[in-house]
């Protein structure tokens, strides 16, 4: 990702491009791209738990890969990273290529090659993961 990309995303700039998704969904991606998966776990429960439409599943979805990338990187747990990563990855795939300016087929395919890199780690690997990002997020528009 360039770097005015990344600087975009965490001002929150696309807040005022989107009126369809709320701000806290963008301060929630800020989150999962500078790795702090917990915290970009957090704000999107909050809108998760708020929701009633179709937009419930993909907040879940993003939800779910930000704590499979929490349990890799804080919890060192191969198998709870692998499980909430796939569950994520089953419920972004029920949603179009673009949401809100998130190009989520490109997340989508970061998340199968963080499974198949995950997969083929060793234990000493996975203990050796750093909070460090694992996941970009890209925007379109």
């Amino acid at each position: 990702m360039a770097e005015t990309d990344t600087q975009i995303a965490q001002q929150g700039a696309f807040r005022e491009l989107t009126p369809l998704l709320p701000p806290e969904f963008y301060d929630a991606l800020a989150l999962l791209h500078a790795g702090e998966y917990f915290e970009c776990h957090e704000v999107l429960e909050e809108l998760w738990r708020e929701e009633h439409t179709s937009l419930r599943l993909f907040y879940q979805g993003i939800l779910q890969v930000a704590v499979g990338c929490y349990h890799l990187t804080a919890r060192h747990n191969r198998r709870g990273g692998m499980n909430k990563l796939r569950a994520g990855l089953v419920k972004l795939q029920q949603f179009p290529a673009v949401m809100g300016l998130l190009d989520v087929e490109d997340l989508r395919q970061q998340v199968r090659a963080l499974l198949e890199q995950v997969e083929s780690m060793s234990d000493e690997e996975i203990a050796r993961l750093s909070p460090e990002p694992l996941l970009g997020v890209r925007y379109l528009g």
